[in-house]
């Protein structure tokens, strides 16, 4: 009878152990349960509570301005979400006495971070040290315990060596131009994928357009340009904003710096006709050829070296045509296809949400299906089905 009961114990021990992973709980946003007081009561804190990526609070450029929360349940992360062009590491402090002492501190490297705590109730969130900078935030979300939610950002570094960098004019371009290529090739495929912006648009967009690449599956942390947005619709005037060479220079050493194997970037025309759009098409054409000659641009091939394109893909180049599917379902997205959630991807980026802007479906006449390769140093396309054809060996 003993040894019964052992051997049954012992089953029901064995059978826990087993159940365990699936009984791990999702943590909870428990935000609506805690006190928020700011340092600076000129604007609202309730901004950052508000889900509203348009509505910021900020320091006001004072020192050591702080928000601070109470909670009555604990806490066990908080996410911060910035729109900061120059970011610079948040802490978490706890009381102690008369004092506020540190007790764990973002990376500084990432608009949207993630920093897990230990079941706190009393504390608050300040840029570190005491220097004068701007301390903007977006939204702050508190966590219970247990798994981090999908929609918690965690980012990696930006890749140092990109299988495909997507050259986009502003955060949102990427997904209605160039559609199911993200989460295609980045959430799908796994491949090294660098989205590079020439502007950075307002602090609300910088955040929208984490939350759609991070939507798409995109993992490593994008890069994000601070070249003023201007509109135009010629492309010497839109020279005349930015500088040709300047821009030269600058495209010349992304392509140095990160080493794609594959380019894509805006249509010639600037799909309706916007100068930056023809700017990054036109950079991109010049530029290809600059980043693999040691003669130009002296200051980038000192720091990266030269670097030789493979491929290059402009959206709807009139030669060499590929027309992509991104109709294909994808096991990352739970069946959704490459263009379906491009769509829903678009729907973050709530500041852009007007009627003459749409993820451009196969039978637009700006289709983000079309593409023209537009430069090759492999070869041409004939399969005409993956970007990476002659680059990468074929999928069997």
């Amino acid at each position: 009878m003993k040894h019964f009961s052992r051997i049954f114990f012992f089953l029901v021990f064995m059978m826990c152990l087993a159940a365990a992973p699936s009984l791990a709980e999702t943590a909870r946003d428990i935000t609506a349960q805690a006190t928020l007081k700011a340092s600076n009561h000129q604007i609202s804190s309730a901004r950052v509570l508000d889900r509203d990526y348009k509505t910021i609070w900020n320091s006001l450029n004072r020192r050591k301005e702080n928000l601070e929360f109470e909670t009555d349940e604990p806490c066990f992360g908080i996410y911060l979400c910035s729109g900061m062009e120059k970011l610079k590491p948040w802490i978490v402090e706890v009381p102690q006495g008369k004092d506020w002492v540190e007790v764990a501190r973002s990376q500084g490297k990432y608009g949207h971070e993630y920093v897990p705590l230990d079941g706190l109730t009393h504390f608050r969130v300040r840029l570190e040290g005491n220097a004068s900078q701007v301390f903007s935030v977006n939204e702050i979300y508190l966590l219970s315990a247990g798994d981090l939610p999908d929609w918690v950002q965690v980012w990696q570094p930006t890749v140092e060596k990109a299988d495909l960098m997507i050259l986009a004019a502003h955060p949102d371009d990427e997904m209605l131009f160039f559609g199911g290529m993200i989460p295609t090739y980045a959430g799908e495929k796994k491949l090294d994928v660098v989205v590079c912006y020439l502007t950075c648009g307002t602090p609300g967009r910088r955040s929208e357009l984490l939350n759609g690449l991070w939507y798409c599956g995109v993992r490593t942390y994008p890069d994000i340009g601070t070249f003023w947005d201007k509109i135009t619709y010629k492309l010497d005037k839109q020279y005349k904003v930015w500088g040709q060479n300047t821009i030269w220079k600058y495209v010349t050493a992304l392509l140095r710096r990160y080493k794609p194997e594959v380019v894509a970037t805006h249509d010639v025309n600037g799909e309706y006709g916007h100068g930056a759009h023809r700017v990054c098409a036109d950079a991109c054409l010049h530029c290809v050829a600059a980043a693999a000659d040691e003669s130009k641009y002296k200051d980038s091939l000192k720091t990266y070296g030269a670097w030789q394109v493979k491929k290059l893909y402009i959206h709807m180049y009139p030669q060499n045509q590929v027309e992509f599917d991104w109709d294909v379902p994808l096991e990352s997205q739970g069946g959704k296809t490459g263009f379906e959630t491009a769509v829903e991807a678009y729907k973050l980026y709530v500041s852009q949400q007007q009627p003459q802007y749409q993820v451009e479906p196969r039978d637009s006449v700006k289709s983000c299906y079309l593409f023209g390769l537009a430069y090759t140093a492999v070869g041409p396309d004939t399969e005409k089905k993956d970007l990476f054809e002659n680059v990468f060996p074929a999928e069997p």
